[in-house]
C-alpha cells in the first residue's frame, strides 16, 4: 500500500517540477538572464542554482517513482528528506525575508510530497 503514496508524492513532484521549468523558467529564469544591471558573476550563479533546483526537484520525483517501483524505501526517504528540505528553507526563508507566501508558495508546494512520503514510510 505505501507504493501508492509513493507514486502519488513523484506525480506531485512531477508536475511542480513541470511548473518549475515551463513557469518558472518564463517569470524567473528568463527574466534574471535579462538582469544586466546585475554583476555577470552573482546573475550566472543565480541561474546555476536554478537549474540545480531542477534537478534536485527531478530527483525528489525519481526517488519516489523508484521506490515505488522497486520497494526500497530507502529511496522514499531519500525523497522526503528533500522535499521536507523545501519545505523547511521555503517556508522559513519567506518568514525570514518578512515575504509574503502568497508571492512566495514554493515551499509550501512541497508539503504534501513531504507529508505523501512520510505516510508511505511510516506503513
Amino acid at each position: 500500500m505505501s507504493s501508492l503514496y509513493f507514486w502519488v508524492a513523484g506525480a506531485l513532484s512531477a508536475v511542480w517540477f513541470a511548473v518549475h521549468l515551463f513557469v518558472g523558467g518564463r517569470e524567473i529564469a528568463r527574466p534574471l538572464l535579462l538582469a544586466t544591471a546585475l554583476d555577470p558573476v552573482v546573475r550566472h550563479t543565480q541561474y546555476l542554482c536554478w537549474h540545480f533546483t531542477s534537478v534536485t526537484i527531478a530527483t525528489i520525483a525519481g526517488f519516489f517513482f523508484w521506490s515505488a517501483y522497486s520497494g526500497v524505501s530507502a529511496f522514499a526517504a531519500a525523497g522526503t528528506v528533500l522535499a521536507l528540505g523545501f519545505v523547511v528553507v521555503g517556508v522559513g526563508l519567506v518568514l525570514g525575508l518578512k515575504e509574503s507566501h502568497l508571492k512566495l508558495p514554493q515551499g509550501w508546494l512541497f508539503l504534501p510530497v513531504a507529508g505523501l512520503g512520510l505516510y508511505g514510510l511510516l506503513l
